[in-house]
């Protein structure tokens, strides 16, 4: 079965959502890692991405976790998220 790409934009909301309901879960490393395994094997389940797509997500998430021992980046992130919502129309 072929994912529509409405239909990934709805899992990934979906995503989002249950990891903004599981902050608190991920607040030590142990849990993040965790984490990104669950989503990783969820990741799974998404068909019909392009390479450009999946290589920028890959990148993007590379970049928040070698920025973290710079100091609190989350506020960044919450803006980067913003904006990314607006151009995307997805809250």
């Amino acid at each position: 079965m072929k994912l529509t790409e409405s239909r990934i934009k709805e899992i990934i909301q979906e995503e989002v959502e249950n990891a903004k309901s599981q902050q608190d879960e991920t607040k030590t490393l142990q849990e993040f890692k965790q984490f990104l395994m669950n989503l990783a094997k969820q990741s799974s389940q998404i068909k019909g991405a392009s390479a450009m797509e999946i290589k920028a997500i890959a990148e993007l998430i590379v970049k928040m976790v070698k920025s973290m021992p710079s100091g609190e980046v989350s506020q960044k992130i919450n803006k980067a998220d913003d904006l990314y919502s607006k151009m995307t129309g997805n809250k």
